[in-house]
């Protein structure tokens, strides 16, 4: 695999953004629920942070498959599928990345009450390294 100098200049730019949006997302961590589902600005913070880190996440995705000479997958999720059959990704960072891909297109054509749960459920837990566990259920949005 042959990454060219302004590849992996925009692989750190991004990784540093998403970077930034954790730090944004565990400040969020301490708002109450009632807070949080009141405030239509607090919610909005944590839906874009959430959003534009995954599509981050996406974009270095794609940038890593197009310097393996593969085509792009159709689907957002099948990008982590590629990655972890090239071997850069483990199964299980395949898997969550998968989800989290799940969860941009739930943040990004969803809205109202039930987006508001999955976004504060997926918010307020963490794993102990501090990344974020996805569980969300599509179907159930």
């Amino acid at each position: 695999m042959t990454v060219s100098d302004e590849d992996e200049a925009r692989i750190l730019q991004k990784t540093e953004y998403v970077q930034e949006s954790m730090t944004v997302l565990a400040r969020k961590q301490s708002l109450d629920e009632r807070t949080y589902r009141h405030s239509r600005e607090q919610r909005a913070i944590v839906e874009r942070e959430f959003q534009t880190a995954i599509e981050a996440c996406l974009d270095i995705a794609a940038i890593l498959i197009t310097s393996i000479d593969e085509p792009m997958a159709e689907t957002n999720a099948g990008r982590f599928s590629q990655l972890e059959a090239s071997g850069m990704l483990s199964q299980r960072t395949s898997e969550q990345m998968q989800k989290a891909a799940g969860f941009r297109n739930i943040l990004a054509h969803n809205y109202g009450e039930d987006i508001d749960d999955a976004v504060y459920t997926t918010t307020s837990r963490t794993n102990s390294s501090g990344s974020y566990n996805i569980s969300v259920k599509s179907e159930s949005i």
